[in-house]
């Protein structure tokens, strides 16, 4: 859904297709969405991360349902050198 189309305040991607967001549960009786924000590292500066979590807010309720809760995650090495891969290939200039 709209969820996959959130992209990233400075790399040009979705916040998905960086990995950035996984298990994601809807309940279908108060339409609420938890869901957690897998960060390269939890040292990220706080806007950014209030950005995307906004933006994933936002996208959210445009599809009718209200984000509920955002567990944070850190990457493993693996997943992190994928990010850093993808951010280097994308970077907004």
């Amino acid at each position: 859904g709209s969820i996959n189309k959130v992209e990233h305040p400075e790399i040009a991607m979705s916040l998905v297709d960086l990995g950035m967001v996984r298990d994601i549960e809807f309940d279908p009786q108060d339409e609420g969405v938890i869901l957690t924000l897998v960060l390269p590292f939890f040292g990220i500066p706080q806007a950014v991360r209030d950005y995307m979590i906004n933006s994933l807010a936002q996208s959210i309720k445009d599809a009718g349902g209200e984000l509920k809760n955002v567990n944070l995650a850190q990457m493993t090495d693996e997943e992190r050198r994928s990010f850093f891969q993808k951010e280097n290939e994308k970077w907004r200039t």
